[in-house]
């Protein structure tokens, strides 16, 4: 076989092996995008292969641009070297490379069913839909009103729900119809599993031969194993501590460890004879403690070890073992019936959705692979035809296939024998694509049974060539210590395949002991690159805001890096630049926040956004001057024109209200307007839109954009570059529509707004030296010198076992019934049963979320290359203590790297990353010193007993190293608040005003040049001295600010539903369910309630229902005399026939005996304001202004 020096021996077995399907475990580093590429161009010169005959297969459509290039960089460089007879084949594969299907799984959909699609009649001119969330909204909302006046479904409905408000119905059909598009064959597996669940069951009375059997014997095997560790863990402790009375039974009652022996063994019995249904879970009586001259701290030991003991096994077994198969039969069979009944209307609202698509031509990403395995399957020649073109198929990161994508390649590559070999590259510890429904048992089977059970081969990539050995190893030791196959899915310190290699040889240039032993001894004395821990202590009693500390911490350690450390790469050494750093984030909830702290601090930073392409300013006012141009008759968008921040078109707010004239367009108030500044307008305008006549529509914004100075201005606003990316984007999406009229790129515009369609912003680019804020999901596969992973206290989402229809692939699904019953002297109650195997069923998915929340965490740290920082929030002090006593109490060999899964069950990643280091000798070290705590907190709190917990955990740091461990390095610090507020940044900007406020149309007003603020919130003007007064004594969640609770409640009613005959209960859990609120927010809005449901049931509320508009958060703008734009937002906007109503929530806490007189005094001035606003844009109506005080449910009217 063909060996290059350049390649480990295991990347050479990759690029250069033939003859067999091929799987590649490649960890996190280890070169794969390098191994696809060099095995094409292997295939392609050795092989004498064209590009077009390979099928390469990534995930997103930057993998395939990377790997194209790559490869055409590959080929010419080996034209510059090859023979002539071998130079002009490698010319030939840069023609073909256009050609080639070097792409992803969309990407190659799409081009098949525009190719082939009429074969199974298919507008092959079809438009794709990203995001066609609204479009199913409407159109459920549709057959929601058909169906409501049908008996059956009237009937169906009033057996499950109470009310009309549909939204836990639709919850449930959407579910299904996502669960619909990743399932190959659908219908199929929906009668396996009323085969094999449901009816067995129910007619055989059994749970054996279920889907449900084995993950129900290993969750309660699980559960058994986890008591009796504890119970060992228990009997140890009383040995160690020398509590005899756990041991010596009294003349009346047995001992404790004589009572929970006996449980044991019976338990170990029923297992055995599995006898499932006839477990005793009662504990025998036993002796009482004797806790005479033992210290409090042994003692609550003791119970929390001897309550953990008696009760680990009896939750899990009541949770997850339904009470008997009588009840499980009998509840079966009304939720196999409800099911059957859902699934009916699933397919009813799917008709109607297929139907709507199809009359317009679109398809949306299910569509693709749906009608794809359609044309594939059929016997129309395009399978025959694909085999016959590929002589391989290569799939980039394969752990996240899903069972769709899988069956499309099968059918291909399997459509004859022989088959067409595939070439398979992924990384088990790198799958966290669950929520897209990839499956990881389809690399899994592979990996345990290529080259075991068949011919094919599973190659091992070992070494990581990304990161430094000190990242790596401090990876190695944290993995070390938590994963395994119960959590994380997959063995991490008993497969040396699944750990972080380096490679000396390749990165040290160690070809000999000598030279091995000086890297070693080097890489001993480095310290620049330590792994850090970074918390911010919780005060005990103030509340604060966590996040924003957590900010200012990590910001602080920026600049301290930024300019001082010095980071080693391949070109030489130099000094940190804040585009080495990345933070990442599990989600995109606090990105704002901290754009708001770093800029404040003066560290330039760059966030990588999803979506929100049409609701940003600068794309709506690109989308409404072109509407302007198109149609002078379109006010809304003239106007907007005519107000925007533009040199040649702008016109003085005031201006446009004096010579707008009643019931005449804009257009024709400007035609008839005597004025030199209408005049010129109109000139430009008309020059313009014959411009557009004979030009590209690109062209013609191009122009107005220069002409106008408007890229100049987006520029210098808050997030500018982002902006000016985003104009440079839309104009690149209009040159793809270069041959369209204006005409007709405004009516596809408005069309893909109207339907809710989006597009991710501009990927601006990494040139300029910021801080980049992304999502670890959005980090995935890339690297960064320095990285910073934030809210390591983050709370994992358990919602999929929460779910109202809980669906797992291998187990089926469940439904909880709900049946009418008479209930005493209430008649034809609606009742709702927990479903029996819903425990079971929550178990399995908290089970999976918190393996993937692991492999999550693996793909974060793994994304650095020189430093790694994690950071987060700590609840207490005491965690700490908690930590260590949590290891030393599991009694483990000081050679056990593995931490029992006991206390490996965690619902936050910052447990697992302690409890990994509580062993490390670098912790250890900084306990016994006190090095780990800020001054203020040595001052403050007692640490004797870290101190002494520490000295008892120095037994294992000997044992724990491994040699991918032992450059192992971490540095923890844990920092106070108050430390954080003394901080002393290097610089400070003076605040940016973003000049981004728009009333309806969203246009900006033009900047203009003053000494004054251009930009003014209409409470910063107005006079604050009537602020004093009463105040109640009863102030409810006083631990937050009053700014945090307003800003929460008018949150809430922001999002809270305006719908008639609603049932306020259900509306606040909903609302509440909300991934905007954190648990203390809802613990607040839970206090709260009382007001929020006075205000829905009072007179406000009704007045907003019967408002023909009613629009909430509503933002506005007014140009004053002093030429200020005062800005700010309307909290409900009613908007009737010929009176507008402003409504404005207050949250101030105040006396009950409040006159009218003082309520209509408390917000005079800023009700002013807003009504002064309204009555300019709408001078012949009636204003009004409400303000309502949620604290005492009464409101005024001004």
């Amino acid at each position: 076989m063909k060996k290059d020096k350049s390649l480990n021996d295991e990347q050479n077995l990759a690029v250069y092996s033939r003859g067999s399907s091929i799987l590649v475990s490649a960890p996190a580093g280890s070169g794969k995008t390098k191994i696809l590429v060099n095995r094409m161009m292997s295939l392609i010169e050795d092989d004498h292969v064209n590009v077009d005959s390979l099928l390469v297969l990534t995930f997103t459509k930057a993998a395939a641009l990377e790997m194209k290039q790559r490869l055409v960089e590959s080929l010419d460089q080996r034209i510059q070297v090859c023979d002539a007879s071998l130079k002009g084949h490698l010319e030939k594969q840069k023609l073909l490379l256009n050609d080639a299907y070097i792409t992803n799984f969309h990407s190659f959909c799409s081009d098949l069913l525009s190719q082939y699609g009429y074969m199974i009649h298919l507008n092959s001119k079809f438009e794709i839909i990203e995001n066609p969330t609204l479009i199913k909204e409407n159109i459920l909302n549709q057959c929601l009103q058909r169906w409501v006046q049908k008996e059956d479904f009237y009937t169906f409905y009033q057996e499950n729900y109470t009310g009309y408000q549909f939204e836990s119905f639709k919850e449930i059909l959407f579910q299904l119809d996502n669960l619909s598009h990743t399932v190959y064959h659908f219908n199929d597996y929906l009668k396996e599993i009323e085969v094999n669940l449901y009816d067995r069951i129910i007619n055989e009375q059994t749970i054996e031969g279920t889907p449900i059997e084995k993950p129900l014997k290993k969750v309660l095997h699980e559960a058994y194993q986890e008591a009796y560790e504890n119970y060992l863990k228990l009997e140890d402790y009383c040995q160690t501590y020398g509590l005899g009375f756990y041991f010596e039974e009294t003349k009346k009652l047995p001992s404790p460890h004589q009572v929970l022996e006996s449980y044991f063994q019976s338990l170990k019995v029923l297992f055995d004879q599995e006898k499932y249904f006839s477990m005793d879970l009662e504990i025998e009586k036993h002796r009482a403690a004797s806790y005479k001259d033992v210290d409090d701290s042994i003692k609550e030991t003791y119970k929390d070890l001897l309550d953990q003991t008696k009760n680990t096994f009896g939750k899990a077994y009541k949770k997850c073992m339904p009470s008997s198969i009588e009840e499980l039969s009998e509840i079966l069979k009304i939720s196999s019936h409800h099911l059957k009944i859902y699934l009916k209307y699933l397919k009813e609202f799917q008709k109607e959705y297929q139907a709507y698509k199809k009359s317009l031509s679109y398809l949306d990403f299910n569509d693709l692979e749906q009608y794809t395995l359609q044309l594939l399957s059929e016997s129309n020649g395009v399978a025959q035809t694909l085999y016959k073109q590929f002589h391989e198929i290569m799939i980039d990161e394969y752990q996240d296939t899903n069972e769709i994508q899988e069956n499309l390649i099968l059918l291909i590559s399997r459509y004859q024998m022989p088959e067409i070999n595939r070439f398979m590259v992924g990384d088990m510890k790198q799958s966290i694509y669950r929520f897209r429904k990839a499956d990881l048992d389809i690399f899994n089977e592979k990996y345990l049974t290529y080259g075991v059970k068949d011919d094919n081969q599973r190659i091992d990539l070992k070494f990581n060539y990304r990161s430094n050995k000190i990242v790596l190893d401090s990876i190695n030791y944290i993995f070390n210590a938590i994963m395994d196959q119960r959590y994380g899915g997959l063995e991490y310190d008993n497969d040396p395949h699944a750990q972080l290699n380096y490679d000396f040889l390749r990165k040290e240039k160690c070809e000999n002991e000598e030279k091995l032993q000086q890297a070693m001894h080097r890489l001993d004395q480095e310290k620049r690159f330590d792994s850090e821990i970074m918390l911010v202590l919780k005060p005990e009693e103030e509340k604060v805001d966590m996040v924003e500390y957590e900010a200012k911490m990590i910001g602080k350690r920026i600049h301290e890096m930024v300019g001082h450390l010095e980071l080693d790469f391949y070109t030489g050494k130099r000094l940190a630049c804040y585009k080495d750093i990345v933070v990442l984030m599990r989600n995109v909830a606090n990105f704002i926040t901290y754009k708001k702290v770093f800029d404040a601090i003066s560290i330039p930073n760059l966030i990588v956004l999803t979506k929100g392409f049409f609701e940003s300013n600068e794309i709506l006012d690109c989308v409404y001057f072109l509407k302007a141009l198109d149609n002078c008759l379109d006010d809304l968008a003239l106007i907007s024109l005519l107000k925007g921040n533009y040199t040649k078109t702008h016109f003085d707010e005031n201006w446009l209200y004096l010579h707008k004239i009643e019931k005449t367009s804009m257009y024709e108030s400007l035609k008839q307007a005597n004025d030199q500044e209408a005049i010129d307008f109109l000139k430009y305008y008309h020059e313009i839109q014959e411009y557009a006549q004979n030009h590209p529509v690109y062209e013609v914004l191009e122009r107005f954009i220069k002409e106008n100075e408007y890229d100049l201005f987006i520029s210098s606003l808050y997030n500018g570059k982002q902006r000016y990316a985003n104009i440079q984007l839309f104009i690149e999406m209009l040159k793809a529509d270069e041959n369209l009229s204006l005409y007709q790129i405004v009516q596809k515009i408005t069309q893909t707004m109207t339907l809710g369609i989006d597009y991710k912003p501009a990927t601006l680019s990494s040139d300029g030296d910021a801080v980049t804020f992304m999502t670890i999901h959005q980090s995935k596969g890339l690297e960064f010198p320095i990285v910073i992973v934030n809210q390591m206290n983050h709370q994992f989402n358990f919602a999929d076992g929460k779910a109202p229809l809980i669906q797992d692939k291998n187990l089926g699904m469940i439904l909880n019934p709900h049946q009418k019953q008479d209930l005493g002297d209430f008649k034809n109650v609606l009742v709702e049963y927990s479903h029996p195997l819903r425990g079971i069923f929550s178990t399995i998915l908290d089970n999976e979320t918190i393996n993937e929340e692991m492999r999550i965490l693996y793909v974060a740290l793994t994304r650095a290359s020189q430093k790694l920082i994690l950071t987060g929030g700590l609840k207490e002090l005491k965690m700490i203590e908690k930590w260590q006593k949590q290891v030393i109490d599991s009694a483990l060999d000081a050679s056990h790297h593995l931490l029992p899964a006991t206390i490996r069950k965690s619902n936050q990643m910052l447990n697992w990353i302690m409890l990994a280091l509580i062993r490390h000798p670098d912790f250890i070290q900084q306990c016994i010193d006190l090095s780990l705590f800020d001054e203020k907190i040595r001052n403050s709190y007692d640490l004797a007993e870290v101190k002494n917990n520490a000295l008892q955990l120095q037994l294992y740091q000997e044992k724990q190293m491994q040699l991918n461990t032992c450059h192992s390095k971490f540095h923890t610090s844990i920092i106070d608040t108050h430390t954080i507020d003394e901080y002393i940044y290097p610089t400070s900007l003076k605040e940016k005003k973003d000049e981004e406020t728009y009333l309806k149309n969203n246009a900006f007003v033009y900047q203009s040049h003053g000494d004054f603020d251009k930009t003014v919130a209409v409470t910063s003007i107005v006079d604050d001295g009537n602020r004093y007064f009463e105040r109640d004594d009863e102030i409810e969640d006083s631990s937050f600010k009053a700014t945090d609770r307003g800003t929460l409640v008018h949150l809430f009613l922001e999002l809270f539903p305006l719908e008639k005959n609603l049932n306020f209960e259900e509306a606040f859990e909903k609302t509440l369910q909300r991934d905007v609120f954190n648990e203390d927010a809802k613990k607040l809005l839970n206090n709260y309630k009382i007001h929020l449901k006075s205000f829905v049931e009072g007179n406000v509320y009704q007045l907003m229902l019967k408002s023909k508009y009613c629009y909430k958060e509503k933002e506005f703008s007014l140009l004053n005399e002093n030429n200020q734009i005062i800005h700010g937002i309307f909290d409900v906007l009613c908007i009737n026939e010929d009176k507008i109503t402003i409504i404005d929530y207050k949250t101030d806490t105040i006396s009950k005996e409040s006159s009218i007189q003082t309520l209509e005094e408390l917000h005079q001035g800023q009700m002013y304001y807003y009504k002064k606003i309204m009555k300019q844009m709408f001078p012949d109506y009636e204003v009004e202004a409400i303000v309502y005080y949620l604290h005492i449910h009464r409101y005024v009217v001004i």
